[in-house]
């Protein structure tokens, strides 16, 4: 009984396979309508223009150089005086000291000097673009309407169309 089945099985398919079928025909364009959108298209340049710039030493912004010179003046000016007079001369030597660094350090950032350069910026310049998508087509065949999308226009009136056959 198996045996019968499966050789009825491939019967049953060929008969069903015969029954379909397609061909070619020719449907009636009815219109084409082109369909745009807008692109941004981003665009680099170099935008150059002159600059003045500092160039020279403008301190390092911390307060080391201070506290060193206040160190060294404090250590040299308790080297003189006794009692009240040594402590007096000790503070004077760590406010001379830290001045005299907190000026040095002025003095050298004043040594630099203003120049004019050319600077060069990456900028971008935005364009907007119409560009064809795509062509909607629609096509009339046996009495019904039917559209489809395609990126090529029709050269014609009339399109190719396959119709596909096959049983319910």
């Amino acid at each position: 009984m198996e045996k019968q089945n499966l050789i009825f099985l491939p019967l049953l398919l060929a008969t069903q396979l015969s029954f379909a079928g397609s061909y070619t025909d020719e449907a009636k364009v009815v219109s084409v309508t082109p369909s745009y959108s807008n692109h941004i298209i981003r665009e680099p340049y170099q935008d150059c223009y002159m600059k003045e710039v500092y160039q020279g030493n403008r301190g390092d912004g911390s307060a080391t150089n201070e506290i060193i010179g206040g160190i060294f003046g404090g250590l040299i000016g308790n080297q003189f005086g006794k009692g009240r007079g040594k402590d007096a001369a000790t503070v004077a030597g760590t406010l001379l000291g830290a001045s005299l660094a907190h000026d040095d350090e002025l003095a050298n950032s004043r040594n630099g000097r203003t120049v004019r350069q050319e600077v060069c910026e990456t900028k971008y310049r935005n364009e907007s673009e119409r560009r064809l998508d795509y062509h909607r087509v629609e096509y009339h065949y046996k009495g019904r309407s039917f559209t489809y999308t395609t990126q090529n226009k029709p050269y014609s009136d009339t399109i190719k169309v396959r119709v596909r056959v096959s049983p319910e």
